[in-house]
């Protein structure tokens, strides 16, 4: 996993999401920019949409019940629904830079997992959302922790 610098990530709190909480109902919408290397992530009630650009990049991450507990899922949209680009390459760059978005939401909301550090054992899933069934997988990242 590469060294995330954590001066290119920011943060913004929109709704009732503050850096402490409340965990339940925390929405991640994590973004970027090619230019600057710069990774945005907007923690809300809900998906930022107004963030969200027709190349449809953005990672999304929610906390939801799951099994006895919770657990932080997601989904990157690989193909169809109008989406441009090869399916393969997009299904490589997503699953390839999937660490370094996951570090960036651990990087922003540093603060939550201070002050709840057994949030650090939650498992990631991200749903790789495809037409094509070789690429419609959901993935287990393993906990969030591993992203410190």
């Amino acid at each position: 996993m590469k060294e995330l610098n954590p001066e290119k990530v920011f943060v913004q709190y929109r709704d009732i999401m503050n850096p402490y909480g409340p965990v339940m109902g925390r929405f991640y919408t994590i973004t970027h920019s090619d230019i600057t290397a710069e990774l945005f992530v907007f923690v809300a009630s809900n998906y930022a949409e107004d963030q969200i650009t027709k190349m449809r990049d953005e990672v999304r991450i929610a906390w939801e019940q799951y099994k006895e507990g919770i657990a932080l899922i997601g989904s990157v949209i690989v193909d169809g629904n109008g989406v441009l680009g090869d399916a393969s390459i997009r299904n490589k760059i997503f699953y390839n830079e999937m660490p370094t978005a996951l570090q960036a939401l651990r990087q922003a909301d540093r603060f939550l997992f201070d002050k709840e550090p057994d949030l650090d054992n939650t498992s990631v899933f991200i749903q790789f959302i495809s037409d094509n069934p070789e690429y419609n997988i959901t993935y287990d990242f393993g906990v969030i922790g591993i992203y410190k």
